[in-house]
């Protein structure tokens, strides 16, 4: 359990420091500047939870000089799977662009953690109510086009046993819709510190980050773009580490 509290300390400690200390700060910024700050504060955050939890992270590239000729201006949507609650901040670490998440829409009522969600430009999403889900849908676009990179998780759930599963293709909606970029990031590893169902924290982990040639969605054909679920799954179960 010694796992599960130092990482329980350092998410306390932290959002407890930027509400108390940067909240401020960051209210007196113009719209656009209140999300790229408040990323830069959860990516100093997520490093501090990495490092608690004695990850030892990998990063790897499929193609990283297109990877590095990316910018906001692409609408950019990342998407990966999903085996463990460190998948965010192995995540956010390993990228060197300023992302936010479509999140499940109970996180919304989580103290400190909605709050810094909502300014870095995060979107809650309700599964259960279509309508509301549309909305959030529609504001997730919007975001993408303003230059906000989003993360989304398309199998909707962490893995119950660190195999991915089927993604759905709703999840796609907003790539379609912005007809930006894909950048199709494989997370291996975070399964085995802490899985579904459970809240021990086990440390000293390998986790490897694969992240993939980004996919221009003006250059998939029909077919592709008919079955892009199934086609950006397939290049993340690729680069998944045998």
């Amino acid at each position: 359990m010694l796992g599960l509290a130092r990482v329980f300390f350092t998410v306390l400690f932290n959002f407890i420091y930027l509400t108390i200390f940067r909240r401020k700060k960051i209210e007196k910024l113009s719209e656009d500047e209140q999300v790229f700050e408040s990323r830069k504060l959860l990516k100093e955050m997520s490093k501090r939870i990495v490092k608690a939890a004695k990850i030892k992270l990998n990063v790897r590239y499929v193609n990283e000089e297109k990877y590095r000729e990316l910018k906001k201006e692409d609408r950019i949507v990342v998407i990966a799977n999903h085996e463990s609650n460190f998948d965010i901040p192995a995540l956010v670490t390993a990228l060197d662009i300023s992302v936010g998440f479509v999140a499940k829409k109970e996180m919304e009522k989580w103290p400190f953690y909605s709050y810094w969600m909502k300014k870095s430009g995060c979107i809650f999403l309700n599964r259960s109510n279509n309508r509301d889900g549309m909305k959030s849908i529609k504001e997730a676009i919007n975001k993408v086009n303003k230059g906000y990179t989003t993360v989304i998780f398309p199998e909707g759930n962490r893995s119950e046993d660190g195999k991915i599963r089927p993604f759905k293709k709703g999840s796609f909606k907003i790539s379609l819709e912005t007809k930006g970029v894909i950048l199709p990031v494989t997370i291996d590893g975070t399964y085995a510190i802490q899985h579904k169902g459970s809240v021990k924290v086990t440390s000293n982990r390998e986790v490897f980050i694969t992240i993939g040639e980004p996919i221009k969605i003006s250059e998939l054909n029909q077919e592709e773009l008919k079955k892009i679920n199934i086609y950006v799954q397939n290049k993340i179960e690729i680069q998944k580490r045998k």
